[in-house]
């Protein structure tokens, strides 16, 4: 759906939504027909008002056009081993080419501080979570460091997949399945809600399993999580009774169900072969599944064996980014978001030695100190001994706290703080703004930089 026609049919929903707007069962119903989930807002006001903004509605329609138009390519059978595997390639393409028109805008703009710092966007994009191969090395490191901490304390590996019932699954074997009902989407919903009853179960047994998962595509695009979590010898039998239980707990009796939906695998660190005693990292069970959807060559992909992981590697990204699916999840342990505004302070005098051992193991990429320092895996994220720092956003020149177009409280991270201090580690404000052209860069008596953040700031920088 092109923008154009999704702003008309905004409008429209927008007039018919004005008289129902503070009859909250009205709007609901209203939603539902459309299709589109209710948004997410802080309060009543900010909730309405982007019911009634233009944009929030485009967004979602545009949204909901491109998972309807991959409903039906999934519908028609289009998406599987041997045609489209994971992802149909309308929607492959059409991903490829908002990244390209992304990639093009990024390299239009400059970041540009109040210091007079200026970078190139594509320079920072580059060097952040949205490049492949730091995201990768981030993610391996994280988990290398749970596997080490988990070996200095005695906990063990086990290494858990769970997959949605046949009716989420378009095909059963090469064969269509007649009882399809589910999408993709609805598919990560359920595995999502039954893991926040495993999670909420965990509590209540005092149990506190830490590690990762991966969210991937079978071959028609229906999710399934790999999980590596790692816990107390004692706990690990009651632990993966509780997954398998909520497993299988939804049509758990149909044909197949127990040998497919949830197996389990305990990592032995050690096994005998010709050579001897070989050493096995629990990390190396899950790396293959991070590397695959990333889009990193492992070799020959498990759903397409006719083609490498790299190949496919567009058609996992397109398939998480049409659904929106989050492909890995850190569970339990340290913030990462710490962590990484620890990095920040890499070049800095610090005299709080608690503050200052941290951001070496942050710098040192030791995860495992790094999440011993901040309590271990039982204590709770609000009593870790760092936490984020954050403040109101505020308006300059008005002197009032800034909100944004719904009318909530900007709020931003602005550093890290223990108990006994705090320290800054955004010491700079920035803005994007838009590339000089060589016809401005050349006109004379231009005085102010053409690219200054006063005359062509386009957006706050977050």
């Amino acid at each position: 759906m092109k923008r154009a026609q999704a702003k008309r049919v905004a409008a429209a929903y927008i007039k018919e939504l004005q008289p129902l707007i503070h009859e909250p069962v009205l709007v609901h119903f209203f939603l539902l027909e459309k299709g589109i989930e209710p948004p997410k807002a802080s309060n009543d006001e900010s909730f309405n008002a982007r019911l009634l903004s233009l944009d929030w509605w485009i967004r979602k329609i545009i949204s909901k056009a491109i998972k309807d138009r991959e409903a039906v390519a999934i519908l028609n059978g289009m998406v599987s081993r041997g045609r489209q595997v994971y992802c149909s390639d309308t929607n492959v393409n059409y991903v490829k080419a908002k990244q390209l028109e992304n990639l093009i805008i990024m390299d239009s703009k400059l970041c540009v501080s109040d210091e007079g710092d200026e970078i190139p966007m594509l320079k920072i994009l580059q060097s952040s979570m949205a490049n492949p191969e730091n995201r990768r090395a981030e993610l391996m490191v994280r988990m290398a460091g749970f596997e080490q901490y988990a070996d200095s304390i005695g906990h063990v590996g086990m290494f858990y997949t769970i997959t949605c019932p046949s009716k989420y699954h378009r095909f059963s074997g090469n064969a269509l399945n007649e009882n399809y009902s589910c999408t993709p989407r609805q598919g990560q919903d359920y595995l999502t809600t039954i893991w926040a009853r495993i999670r909420a179960e965990f509590n209540r047994e005092g149990f506190h399993p830490y590690g990762f998962r991966v969210a991937e595509p079978h071959q028609d695009g229906t999710p399934h999580w790999h999980m590596l979590l790692f816990m107390p010898r004692d706990h690990a039998a009651k632990i993966t009774d509780i997954i398998r239980d909520y497993a299988l707990r939804e049509d758990g009796e149909e044909q197949g169900a127990q040998q497919h939906r949830f197996t389990v695998k305990e990592i032995v660190k050690e096994i005998m072969t010709k050579d001897g005693i070989k050493k096995v990292s629990a990390t190396g069970y899950i790396a293959k599944y991070i590397a695959k959807n990333i889009g990193f060559d492992i070799g020959l992909d498990s759903e397409e064996d006719t083609a490498s992981t790299s190949d496919v590697g567009d058609r996992v990204r397109s398939w998480a980014s049409v659904w929106g699916i989050r492909q890995f999840q850190q569970i339990g342990g340290a913030s990462v978001t710490v962590w990484r505004e620890l990095r920040r302070l890499k070049d800095q005098e610090i005299e709080d030695p608690q503050i200052r051992a941290a951001r070496d193991f942050c710098v040192a990429n030791d995860w495992a100190s790094f999440l011993d320092l901040m309590g271990g895996i039982d204590i709770k994220r609000l009593d870790r001994a760092i936490q984020l720092l954050k403040k109101n956003e505020i308006d300059t020149e008005t002197g009032e706290i800034k909100m944004n177009r719904y009318g909530e409280v900007i709020e931003k991270i602005i550093g890290i703080a223990t108990l006994i201090t705090e320290m800054v580690t955004h010491t700079k404000k920035w803005v994007l703004v838009n590339k000089p052209s060589m016809e401005a860069t050349r006109a004379p008596g231009a005085g102010r930089s053409p690219w200054s953040p006063i005359n062509n700031c386009t957006e706050k920088l977050e």
